[in-house]
């Protein structure tokens, strides 16, 4: 087998918890609008649908016209900008992680289906202290949301590799869908707003439970690899 020479990672749900700022960033816009906030379970379901956030505006509040909807959108990104220092934290391991793939001498990349792109896009990189383990980001802005696999293609490209040289970890059925399509192996996990029922049923290469279980995985996917070395796990 080709040796795992990067690892590339979905962002919100996978490497970092960005779910209550995004959900408070959306009601706090809604609520000064006079319309009814939803709540993080209805957030989840709608994330989970492959929708960008003028579909989600448009299902959940239809009275609004395309022009009302913009304005709600540059809004709850301000509101997303302001929360993020206080209420966007890292998942649990991730910054060991990256150490360890970093140690290991592997390229890391992100593809995301964040619509930001330039110097916005390091952002919450920066403000985590994980920006100098980062290869390479691409995001939705920059090329197309999955599960199109553009994004994915175009970070394995900047990494300088093959998609059989890389893996894709993420958090949703978009990632899983958008892996396959572009040629790498999918470790899914179900921390962000997909299940692990909602996962398998898409097929990933391998199921992990938390960031900690990945070099480990990535071991044994690579057993017998030349040049690879025995990945641990952070419990």
């Amino acid at each position: 087998m080709q040796r795992i020479s990067g690892v590339i990672f979905d962002l919100d749900g996978t490497l970092i918890d960005s779910l209550t700022a995004y959900t408070m960033s959306f009601n706090r816009t809604v609520d000064r609008h006079r319309l009814l906030p939803i709540n993080l379970r209805e957030m989840t379901d709608l994330l989970n649908q492959f929708i960008s956030l003028d579909q989600m505006l448009e299902r959940t509040y239809p009275q609004l016209g395309a022009e009302a909807r913009a304005g709600f959108m540059t809004e709850m990104r301000e509101e997303f900008i302001a929360l993020a220092p206080a209420h966007i934290t890292l998942k649990p391991y991730a910054k060991e992680v990256l150490i360890e793939l970093r140690d290991q001498g592997m390229k890391i990349g992100i593809a995301t289906g964040r619509m930001s792109d330039g110097n916005s896009k390091w952002r919450d990189l920066r403000n985590l202290r994980i920006d100098t383990f980062i290869d390479a980001v691409v995001t939705a802005g920059e090329t197309r949301p999955k599960p199109d696999p553009a994004s994915l293609i175009q970070c394995v490209f900047d990494l300088g590799l093959t998609p059989d040289a890389c893996v894709f970890v993420g958090d949703s059925r978009a990632d899983i869908i958008a892996a396959r399509s572009a040629g790498v192996t999918s470790i899914a996990i179900p921390t962000g707003v997909a299940s692990r029922r909602d996962l398998a049923e898409e097929q990933p290469r391998y199921i992990i439970d938390s960031l900690a279980m990945l070099p480990g995985q990535l071991a044994a996917l690579c057993d017998g690899c030349p040049g690879t070395r025995s990945g641990r796990h952070f419990f």
